[in-house]
């Protein structure tokens, strides 16, 4: 099952959520009842911002860095300059390892607010370049009203 699609609707019934929300709440007509939202989107969504908030206060409590760090510090608490050298040049690989691949994945195109850096399709094909068809602009600069087909 991890190797396949996941559809929430299809989630929500293959899973029995519907079954269960029809017992529970039952419609128009008996039987199984979707969720008014996408349910499972969503928990997916919180959970992993839950596990992100676990993981930032975890680095900040347990970080491994801070037993690395003490390994330098001269018994008066300050760092020693050999210490202070180490921690500046790795700084600076890291960030310049950052935006190596930042610019990798990154591109500018034309707006009518003028140029726009952001990141690349993530798609991938092999014979047509992935593209954005129309630039990002900022809410309400556009018409409420479908574009004009080509």
């Amino acid at each position: 099952m991890g190797s396949r699609r996941g559809f929430d609707t299809v989630v929500q019934n293959v899973s029995g959520i519907t079954w269960r929300q029809g017992e529970l709440f039952p419609g128009a007509e008996p039987g199984p009842q979707f969720y008014p939202v996408s349910a499972i989107d969503y928990l997916t969504g919180y959970l992993m911002a839950f596990g992100t908030m676990v993981a930032l206060k975890r680095r900040a409590t347990k970080a491994a860095a801070g037993w690395c760090a003490s390994r330098w510090r001269r018994p008066d608490g300050g760092w020693s300059a050999a210490a202070r050298y180490r921690r500046l040049r790795r700084r600076r690989r890291q960030r310049s390892s950052r935006r190596r691949k930042l610019a990798r994945w990154s591109t500018e195109s034309e707006t009518p607010m003028g140029r726009l850096g952001h990141l690349k399709p993530t798609v991938q094909l092999s014979e047509t370049q992935p593209h954005w068809a129309r630039p990002s602009v900022p809410l309400g600069h556009n018409e409420p009203a479908w574009p004009a087909r080509s």
